[in-house]
Formats: C-alpha cells, structure tokens, sequence
C-alpha cells in the first residue's frame, strides 16, 4: 500500500499499466501494475483522463453537502433516521436527520452545486433558516436557535441542475483498450452501504 501521494500520471504498458506519483516528501516514483480500479472519489474523473477518458457521460459534478447540529437538548428526542419524501430527479435525498455514535443530532445535508468544481468545505451559519424551515413540518419542537453549523463534505454527482438523476458508474473499461481498469465514478454516499456489493462486483469483473 501507498499513503500520502498523489497520481501525476498513467500510462498504458505492454502488459498492464506505469503510474506514476509524487510522495508527501515531494519525491517521485512510480510502479506498474496489470489492473487498477480508480475509486478516487472527487479525483476519479481526472485520474480515468490520465487515460484519455475524457467522456462526457463520465463528468463529475461536485456539490457540497452542509450540516447544522441540533442543541438545547433536543436532540433527546430523535434517536433515528427521519426522511422527508424526495422530489423526482432530485440532486440529494432531502434535509434529514442523522444521529453519530455519540448520540448527537444533526441536520443534513442541503445540496449546493460547486459551479467551479473547488472543494468549499465552510458551512454558512446563514442556511440555518433553510434547514429550519425544511424540517419543520416533521420535526415541529425544533426552534431556529436550536441549530448551528456543524459540518460539510462534497459529493461527486454525475448531474448538474436540471439533469435527471444517474446511478453510480462501475465499469471494466476493455471497450476503450484499457484491459483491467476499472472505472467506479459519481460513488456517492449509498455507496458506502452498498461497499461490500460493489467490491464483489469490481471483483468479477476483474475475473479475480
């Protein structure tokens, strides 16, 4: 295993593949391989272009995902998962609930498209009113003062505004010459649930 580099490059070989990479030491080196499975998450578009895969079908869109925690002892009174019903096409599943293993409460996430595809990991203290307004209805003894900025993370969608929704992208790229690699793109969050599912499936396809 290789920590703390980054791919610069990939290159197809006769048997396989040469990458390329630049360690935290800002050293280069690089080895071959005769598979790889690019699960890059928010890089994976840009390492299948070390490629020449430049599909558009294959673009990654990032939106970033905000969180308010829930104060003033309220989060007591939710100890689950509570889901608003999700708009057709929509880009996330709705304002949620979501309790960590400390038994806190947090809302989230909302869905803001990164236009410029820049990581923006700020959350802004001003959504609390979205958030409030978004759970009300089923969480009604909620009060605006309840919340406050938590945390955010991006999403690499493969949809902007307006495109209807797409399943995630695992796909054994022998059609492309490209024997071996093994794209998986736009892995969002259910991505994590399905994760066993999804290495069984990249593992056949790999004939592994």
């Amino acid at each position: 295993m290789v920590y703390g580099a980054d791919v610069i490059g990939i290159e197809k070989i006769k048997d396989g593949y040469q990458i390329d990479l630049i360690d935290a030491d800002k050293q280069k080196f690089g080895f071959s391989t005769r598979k790889i499975v690019n699960a890059a998450g928010l890089e994976a578009g840009k390492i299948a272009g070390y490629l020449g895969i430049n599909d558009p079908d294959y673009r990654l869109y990032f939106w970033k995902g905000e969180y308010f925690g829930v104060g003033n002892g309220k989060n007591k009174y939710v100890n689950s998962l509570v889901y608003p019903v999700p708009e057709p096409n929509t880009i996330g599943l709705g304002i949620h609930t979501t309790v960590d293993m400390g038994g806190g409460l947090k809302l989230g996430p909302n869905s803001i498209w990164l236009s410029d595809d820049k990581p923006d990991l700020k959350v802004d203290p001003a959504h609390s009113v979205h958030f409030y307004e978004s759970v009300r209805d089923f969480l009604p003894f909620l009060e605006l003062d309840d919340l406050t900025p938590d945390q955010a993370g991006i999403r690499p969608k493969l949809q902007k505004p307006g495109d209807p929704t797409r399943d995630f992208i695992i796909n054994e790229e022998s059609n492309r010459n490209l024997p071996g690699f093994v794209n998986l793109l736009g892995i969002e969050s259910p991505g994590l649930t399905a994760s066993i599912a999804i290495g069984d499936y990249v593992k056949d396809l790999l004939k592994l």
